[in-house]
């Protein structure tokens, strides 16, 4: 096999793992790419875990988050098929790779829609650009780089991905790669229009909303609301019935939190979230429950000095022990929520 081959397939065991709740394989009733009705002409897109959305108008379709190349080959075929409309426009919810690449097979007819803070995250630092201050916890011998067995799940992800030896190191700029770059998911196609606080797409009669709500997951977040269909799109930073993803990745606290008190004053019924099953407004509230219990008790555990171990072994959040992924991503959460909370303070 290649070191291409082999890369790729590297690729996909990690992001398999990365997006498994229980599993990257479908079981024989479950195809692993659908499309699926939400309500009226709103419409769910699904590979294994990875979820984007579209809304057909008479004018043509509003696709948000292509997701990759394959999948949004597949879309196109797809609607090209049922619907017979170009798209028009394509929705960035956020500039991560694994949601934002593969749009190119729209660019003959789609204008590209993404946040203002899209266009820093696009563009790749230098070599020798200084690593984040989360990212510094883990340079145990100062040297500006991270070691295999220094950095955590997404610094040791950008190893394999970036095919680096693990006797070697990744610098800013391989990470930068692993999570923005163009590497091996394909083209990110930047946004055409930039918004800074609220935007609204109309297309055929109908509209989707695009808000900023601050810091959170990223800073360039978009929550994308259908307002006729009331439904909201969420990607990565809120997900229902579900703790965060492992160690929180590349976050804001207690930005967080407050993103989605904002995410709370939206009108809506439906959460339609990049991974996993739809959900109501309530589970926003619950979400925003488990987000002030996770900071209080740490930052409660880091004013009284208790160590990031003692902090994990305290922190339970039993209350939450009925959400997916409780057994498995509880701890990684206190970690994660511990090293972005130090790391403000630097």
């Amino acid at each position: 096999m290649s070191h291409a081959g082999k890369l790729l397939g590297t690729v996909a065991l990690i992001l398999c793992a990365t997006i498994a709740v229980s599993g990257c394989a479908s079981t024989p009733d479950t195809p692993e790419r659908e499309i699926t009705n939400v309500t009226g002409d709103l419409y769910r897109f699904r590979e294994v875990r990875h979820v984007g959305m579209f809304l057909v108008t008479p004018d043509g379709i509003i696709v948000v988050d292509p997701t990759n190349p394959g999948l949004a080959q597949w879309l196109k075929d797809e609607l090209d098929e049922r619907f017979g409309l170009p798209v028009r426009y394509v929705i960035y919810s956020h500039a991560h790779n694994d949601h934002a690449s593969g749009g190119e097979v729209f660019a003959d007819t789609a204008t590209f829609v993404g946040h203002v803070n899209m266009r820093h995250n696009l563009q790749k630092p230098p070599a020798d650009a200084p690593l984040l201050p989360r990212e510094r916890l883990w340079d145990a011998n100062g040297n500006g780089q991270i070691e295999y067995d220094e950095g955590n799940r997404y610094a040791k992800m950008a190893f394999d991905i970036m095919g680096i030896d693990h006797s070697g190191s990744v610098t800013r700029s391989d990470i930068w790669e692993s999570r923005f770059g163009n590497r091996l998911l394909g083209t990110i196609v930047p946004p055409d229009i930039y918004y800074a606080d609220q935007m609204t797409v109309t297309l055929g009669g109908k509209s989707v909303e695009l808000h900023f709500a601050g810091l959170g997951h990223t800073d360039d977040m978009s929550i994308v609301l259908f307002p006729e269909e009331r439904t909201i799109y969420v990607v990565d930073a809120l997900t229902p019935h579900r703790l965060p993803f492992e160690d929180l990745d590349g976050t804001f606290l207690p930005e967080w939190r407050d993103w989605m008190r904002q995410v709370d004053t939206l009108d809506f019924d439906i959460v339609s979230p990049g991974h996993e099953a739809i959900g109501t407004k309530a589970d926003v509230a619950e979400q925003i429950s488990y987000f002030e219990d996770l900071i209080d008790g740490v930052s409660t555990g880091i004013e009284s000095g208790l160590s990031k171990q003692e902090i994990v072994d305290t922190v339970l959040l039993e209350q939450y022990s009925h959400m997916l992924q409780y057994d498995n991503w509880r701890v990684p959460n206190v970690e994660g929520a511990y090293e972005i909370l130090i790391s403000n303070e630097r």
